[in-house]
């Protein structure tokens, strides 16, 4: 299945990434940035959430070394004592001068005490 694309402007500002959780008490993602050939990566960031509050991140300068990368986000969402009701959801949305460029999600029944997930996306100018 191809990755899906998103388009940034190379003359605009910095990307930003958000990863934001959703129905959950605690998200634990980490955030890694791939090469275009995707045998080297860079790891961005390893992080916690425990609120409603997207936690956000800016990619590395300057912002063509970012065309052509694979954005990838492992999640593990941490429901507690989920219901038979509960669910979750895990956006990694991307953005460039403030405007959404483009995002990636899974959401569904949580059903057990965690779950991960992994999203990716291709960056392109």
């Amino acid at each position: 299945m191809p990755l899906t694309e998103i388009r940034f402007n190379r003359d605009g500002g910095p990307l930003t990434i958000e990863i934001a959780f959703a129905y959950v008490q605690v998200g634990a993602y980490a955030l890694v940035l791939w090469d275009r050939k995707g045998k080297s990566k860079v790891k961005l960031i390893e992080g916690i959430n425990t609120d409603q509050i997207p936690d956000t991140y800016t990619l590395p300068q300057p912002i063509s070394r970012n065309d052509g990368g694979i954005l990838d986000c492992l999640a593990t969402i941490l429901g507690g004592s989920p219901g038979p009701d509960e669910r979750y959801r895990v956006d990694v949305i991307v953005s460039q001068n403030g405007v959404e460029c483009g995002r990636q999600f899974d959401e569904g029944m949580l059903g057990s005490r965690s779950i991960s997930t992994r999203l990716a996306a291709r960056l392109v100018c």
